[in-house]
């Protein structure tokens, strides 16, 4: 056995036999000694059904053995638990043991150009049982690199693991489609250092994670589109290839998998591109407006509405310091209640808020998958969360625009309604009124200006939600249709719909919390809440407070219908 000894002393277990490792197996402790068979004989040591408890008996019961290995015992032992291994155990015989991988006689470390499983080696290795796979990959770009040499180009075992290879439907493979995107190609394609090195783009795992399929696939959805559904997963080759699935030429049957309707139209625009991406002429310019018009609108309110709870808070002072120097001045609280808001109209306000919340924390959720309170949420519902996300979203929709739509025909066809729809339309005196506070606020002024049923700051939220609705409903309504759209305009009127809805979903949240918030519970006048939306009433101090010149007016019709008591 001539040739067969010169590659046992060349491999790692003959290095170790001739330095004089007690532990180093020589030709007998795996043939045997007079018990000796062939290989094909299932009574061998070493044929196939027993080779691997042969292997294991040192490789991972022998302390000897496993001090000198560069891997860990869990690693060797986790080949029981691969695809092969529990085929294996099966009864299936010819799927991959440790001689097809590592050779017999001439096993040598992954780090020796000589070894079967030495990078560049890899692929022929693995290619004896994947044959068409092998083939596919020699010719993509991964494959060629890798030919030429190029260790940082990945071979099978970069992306389906060593010993631990599981199939790609196993939730645990790394090739698994919740894990390909996320922690498989992003390994090398989000890699600053291999961006820099190779001159690839930097930005498109980034921007993959941020679009709508890369959002999806980090809130759990295993059926959107990750990096392989459109790149390919053993045949990735350039776009400017004509047999890449990402060539122009095939883009609508690759989006075809998903979309049956893709057409020419479906695939114009950039793929790559988010909300925040400056690659898109369209999209940056929308998003930089909307964060100019966030920053400032968002902005000025806060300063707004700080500058008034400063002063009402000293004002609120100055009162109960009044109060407690000379209680016997103080009067009685007046408790007169005054219609604020009707049961319709509550109702369609509840409506409103309970649609919008539903609207913002579904919303945010598939933006934001990675936040604490989404984690939050889905620890609780686990992966109905995601299920059920989009559904509760679409609902809140179509509860809110039924809302709207009812709230249009309220100010037409009903009396009171067109007295709202007066009182709430903006006036010049609005105007005077918005700087009469900002003087007051600051000390400018000692007059206080004397607000009627709706002030400046009521009127703006009205207005703003009328716009807001329009907006959101009409991108929301692409959104959800998104295919018939792509197919009907493009790809990037698609984009462009996503970004305003993404803005205008932050800039009407903010305006919210910042804005209306404030004024129905942090405003130290109304502290700790308005209840008028509860109640559908306010006190009479509140209307002097609040909306004086309205109180005039309803005292004035009271004095005149002869109620006045």
């Amino acid at each position: 056995h001539e040739g067969i000894a010169k590659d046992y002393f060349e491999s790692e277990h003959g290095k170790a036999f001739v330095s004089g490792f007690e532990a180093a197996p020589s030709c007998i402790d795996c043939h045997g000694e007079h018990d000796i068979m062939k290989v094909t004989s299932g009574k061998s040591k070493i044929s196939r059904a027993n080779e691997i408890e042969v292997c294991l008996k040192c490789h991972l019961d022998n302390p000897d053995v496993r001090s000198r290995m560069t891997h860990v015992s869990s690693f060797i032992a986790s080949y029981e638990n691969s695809v092969h291994g529990r085929l294996f155990k099966a009864g299936n015989q010819d799927v991959a043991v440790c001689s097809d991988c590592h050779g017999a006689h001439e096993m040598m470390k992954a780090s020796n150009p000589n070894s079967k499983v030495y990078k560049l080696n890899i692929t022929s290795t693995c290619g004896r049982c994947h044959t068409k796979i092998s083939d596919e990959f020699r010719e993509s770009i991964h494959g060629l690199a890798l030919a030429k040499g190029n260790f940082d180009s990945p071979a099978c075992t970069d992306c389906h693991g060593e010993h631990l290879i599981l199939e790609p439907t196993d939730p645990r493979s790394p090739v698994a489609p919740k894990n390909v995107a996320l922690q498989l190609c992003s390994k090398c394609h989000a890699s600053v250092k291999l961006a820099e090195k190779y001159g690839i783009p930097a930005d498109k795992f980034k921007t993959f994670t941020d679009s709508y399929h890369g959002l999806n696939v980090r809130l759990g959805n295993v059926e959107a589109a990750n990096c392989a559904s459109c790149h390919g997963v053993h045949d990735i080759l350039p776009s400017s290839d004509p047999r890449s699935r990402i060539n122009k030429a095939n883009l609508v049957k690759t989006c075809g998998q998903c979309h049956p309707r893709a057409n020419e139209n479906f695939t114009k625009g950039k793929i790559h591109v988010t909300v925040a991406s400056s690659d898109d002429k369209i999209i940056y310019w929308v998003s930089t407006i909307y964060i100019v018009l966030i920053v400032s609108i968002v902005g000025s309110m806060f300063v707004h509405n700080l500058l008034d709870w400063i002063r009402k808070t000293i004002d609120k002072y100055k009162q109960r310091h009044a109060k407690m120097s000379h209680p016997a001045n103080e009067l009685p609280r007046k408790t007169n209640l005054y219609l604020r808001m009707t049961l319709e109209e509550r109702i369609q306000h509840l409506a409103l808020v309970v649609s919008f919340f539903t609207l913002v924390i579904t919303g945010f959720m598939l933006a934001f998958p990675d936040a604490w309170w989404v984690a939050a949420i889905r620890n609780i519902g686990g992966e109905a969360v995601f299920k059920y996300r989009g559904l509760i979203h679409r609902i809140a929709a179509i509860v809110l625009v039924i809302d709207s739509i009812y709230h249009l025909y309220y100010i037409i066809f009903t009396r009171r309604g067109r007295e709202f729809i007066r009182d709430i339309m903006f006036r010049m005196q609005d105007l005077r009124d918005m700087v009469q506070v900002l003087k007051y606020n600051l000390g400018l002024s000692k007059e206080k200006p004397k607000f009627g049923r709706f002030n400046y700051i009521e009127k703006s939220e009205y207005w703003a939600l009328i716009w807001g609705t329009v907006v959101m409903t009409v991108t929301g309504v692409v959104l959800w249709f998104e295919n018939h759209f792509m197919g009907w305009l493009s790809k990037t009127f698609v984009d462009v719909c996503n970004t305003i809805h993404y803005f205008e979903a932050w800039l009407a949240f903010l305006a919210i919390i910042v804005w209306h918030i404030y004024y129905v519970i942090f405003n130290p006048d109304v502290y700790p809440m308005n209840f008028a939306w509860i109640t559908g009433y306010l006190t009479e101090e509140e209307m002097e407070k609040e909306h004086p010149l309205e109180l005039e007016k309803i005292k004035l019709q009271e004095i005149k219908k002869g109620e006045f008591v």
